[in-house]
């Protein structure tokens, strides 16, 4: 990383309605790093269901931008962009560590993922076993995280379905 980028900051940047892979494009051709955080959302249309990436922050991204590169004029005539963030004369800055947990819930296709959260030590369907305590030897699927140290599992004993937590000490992957 060279010295400009260790004084580079992250700024929220508003886009006009729909318009924010247009604003991304058009600020990415002028040299300017941006981060559209995206979700794949269920879509419902005509009948047909589909999965279609969305940004996360819908009519906004994030530019990361050191003091060199700070020409809002510029910034706010790009095509697809409305403004950036601004109360009067101060462009609020946004923490890096907040940018940093938002790439750290990115799935494996890049799109932010709510049901996964980054310190968990499971994938969602992942196939897991009980290593101790009553439900011992017994398989399932891990759904979720339910507090720091506990997880939600989808056991499946005799012929039903049935949701445990436990402690994510008793579980080990199956895959």
């Amino acid at each position: 990383m060279n010295e400009s980028d260790s004084r580079s900051v992250w700024f929220a940047v508003r886009t006009k309605p729909r318009k924010e892979h247009v604003a991304r494009a058009n600020l990415e051709q002028q040299g300017i790093e941006v981060y559209l955080p995206l979700i794949n959302t269920r879509i419902a249309h005509a009948g047909k269901v589909s999965w279609q990436p969305r940004p996360f922050f819908t009519g906004y991204l994030f530019v990361h931008l050191s003091r060199e590169q700070q020409r809002w004029t510029t910034i706010r005539s790009t095509v697809g962009v409305l403004a950036p963030v601004v109360f009067g004369h101060f462009y609020p800055p946004i923490q890096n560590a907040v940018i940093e947990a938002l790439q750290l819930r990115h799935d494996e296709h890049g799109y932010i993922s709510l049901s996964q959260t980054p310190d968990a030590p499971f994938k969602p369907g992942e196939r897991v076993r009980l290593l101790d305590g009553a439900l011992k030897g017994l398989e399932g699927i891990f759904v979720e995280m339910r507090g720091p140290d506990r997880a939600l599992v989808l056991l499946d004993w005799m012929q039903k379905h049935m949701r445990v937590v436990t402690a994510t000490e008793e579980l080990v992957s199956r895959s």
